[in-house]
């Protein structure tokens, strides 16, 4: 019972409770309906003293109108005010923000700069800008700081700076990009030679224009006139850049050449991403850091078919990735750096025609794989500390015009398949340890020019199908061990120019014919003549292991070395 009590009492006071809900709504419904029934009075007033002919249809119309009007205006006011507190939230600094991109949030940065940022990750990688720079490249943690600041500070000039202001869309964005970038990677220590950026925003082209200054031969002097870098124009315009209308109608970079121009700094390998750059040549400048690895990858240098970094200051090895990447680098000199290791095999995947390595500190022995390429034209190779002998697959080089061993360690006899490279016009061994007789294959190379072997230890007598050498220009035999005396037959070398025979164990008469090619010259600036011989008398029987006539030779040797000039 006392269960059935507590029970009746708890549904008496939910329905009180409900009774007394009921009795509130009811209230709020009737107060509702007061102010509106107020409000309906006091429009119909005013609307009826203005307009006593106004029905009633007329005037509800007039009060919803109100109404609408009323509501219009705080949505306005709502929005306002969020407009001030978020205005407010921003200018303190509050906004989302890159920590990789640091710039003011304009309209241009909201709307643009993110999309900017995913075309060029997208290309470049997704940390680029914030994350790893390289990995695996060698750089000490300075040089990564460098990496990771240019690229930066190449965004913001993309975004901020740049006169064009770029939409995220526009065509020629990562290409303008890759230069600017260029730019602020060689330009670590210092500005460039010549075309740095204006110094102010100027716009005009005459104020933009500049001239790249170009060398040579060490002789002539070239201008490359264009405009200068990061100024107004469009980046095919500034000094040094070549393009070409692409596929998709564009203006696409196809050649970069800044000769002679005081480059500082990092190679950057982004620069080939540009993906119709045909040319990179940056020869004589001072380039420092090791050859990138990813300056050919399956994304990069695709199109690069020549390649100049000679005369710089790059380091470590030659990446063999280079060559298991591109197939279309034909062209390719590195020489007069800091390269170490060893020659890749893998350039015997490349239809080269041009490959120089001279004067670095490569070591190891000459790969075979680099001559099977039967395209190849001109192996400079010299100044290093390369070992082995010369692979008999030289014979294999049909095309091969310039052959340059010289200041290696390489050594060894001069093969006899080296007369099978009959288009040979230059070959040069000298100051190597090769030795042994020359092979008689050799003389039947008609068309070859000029034949070094100074300072080796060949051996033998001079062969008298040296007269068939018809077109040769310079002949190198000094400071080796051939013995015998200078064969007539060299009088048939009407074009020769210079003649070294000094410091060997020869023996008898320069022949006549070369002494009158010799006073047919001498004195004459456009035809310079030397002829070297073992002319002064000999330390050990006062005589002259060599006769010389009269103002013949131009440099006279005893047997120690010691030379005077004549």
């Amino acid at each position: 019972m006392q269960g059935m009590r507590q029970q009746q009492a708890v549904a008496d006071s939910s329905s009180e409770s409900k009774s007394e809900s009921s009795m509130h709504d009811d209230h709020s419904n009737h107060a509702v309906e007061l102010v509106e029934a107020e409000a309906v009075n006091d429009v119909e007033h005013h609307r009826a003293v203005a307009h006593p002919s106004m029905d009633g249809t007329h005037r509800r119309q007039a009060i919803t109108r109100k109404y609408q009007f009323r509501f219009a205006g705080f949505v306005l006011f709502l929005l306002f005010g969020c407009g001030i507190i978020i205005g407010s939230v921003c200018g303190a600094g509050l906004c989302g923000s890159s920590d990789s991109i640091e710039s003011t949030k304009t309209a241009r940065d909201i709307l643009q700069v993110p999309q900017m940022e995913i075309v060029l990750t997208t290309i470049l990688g997704k940390d680029y800008f914030d994350g790893v720079v390289i990995s695996g490249e060698g750089y000490h943690s300075d040089l990564t700081d460098f990496l990771r600041e240019s690229r930066q500070k190449s965004f913001d000039w993309i975004v901020n700076q740049d006169p064009l202001q770029l939409e995220y869309d526009a065509p020629n964005l990562f290409q303008r990009f890759l230069l600017v970038l260029f730019y602020h990677q060689t330009t670590r220590h210092n500005p460039w030679k010549e075309c740095n950026p204006p110094v102010t925003s100027q716009g005009s082209t005459s104020f933009n224009s500049c001239y790249e200054l170009e060398y040579f031969s060490g002789e002539t002097t070239h201008y490359i006139w264009g405009n200068k870098w990061l100024s107004v124009s469009h980046e095919c315009q500034w000094a040094g850049v070549t393009c070409e209308t692409g596929q998709r109608e564009e203006q696409e970079v196809v050649e970069l050449e800044l000769r002679w121009n005081q480059l500082n700094g990092l190679l950057p390998w982004e620069i080939t991403r540009l993906p119709q750059l045909k040319n990179l040549d940056l020869h004589h400048n001072m380039l420092t850091g090791v050859m990138p690895q990813r300056l050919f990858t399956n994304q990069s240098g695709l199109a690069l078919e020549s390649l100049s970094l000679d005369v710089n200051q790059l380091s470590g090895p030659i990446p063999a990735r280079w060559f298991e990447e591109t197939a279309k680098l034909t062209n390719l000199d590195s020489s007069s750096n800091r390269l170490t290791g060893r020659i890749p095999s893998e350039l015997g995947l490349l239809p080269m025609k041009y490959l120089n390595f001279g004067n670095n500190s490569l070591t190891g022995s000459l790969p075979v794989e680099v001559f099977y390429q039967d395209s190849l034209q001109w192996l400079f190779l010299h100044i290093n500390d390369l070992t082995g002998t010369l692979p008999t697959e030289v014979g294999l080089l049909a095309n091969l015009e310039y052959l340059d061993l010289s200041g290696n360690s390489v050594s060894g006899s001069l093969p006899s398949e080296i007369g099978l490279a009959s288009q040979l016009q230059n070959i040069q061994v000298s100051y190597t340890n090769m030795q042994g007789t020359l092979p008689e294959e050799l003389y039947g190379i008609s068309i070859l020019r000029q034949l070094v072997l100074d300072s080796c230890n060949f051996s033998g007598t001079i062969s008298s199908s040296v007269g068939l050498l018809t077109d040769l220009v310079q002949l190198g035999l000094s400071s080796n061990k051939f013995h015998g005396t200078i064969p007539n037959e060299i009088n048939s070398l009407t074009n020769l120019a210079l003649l070294r025979v000094n410091e060997n164990e020869l023996t008898g008469t320069v022949p006549e014919s070369v002494c009158h090619h010799v006073y047919l010259f001498r004195g004459d600036s456009y035809h310079k003549v030397a002829l070297e011989a073992d002319c002064l008398p000999s330390t050990e029987t006062g005589v002259p292991t060599i006769e010389c006539a009269v103002d013949c030779c131009t440099l006279c040797c005893d047997n120690t070395g010691y030379c005077l000039a004549n």
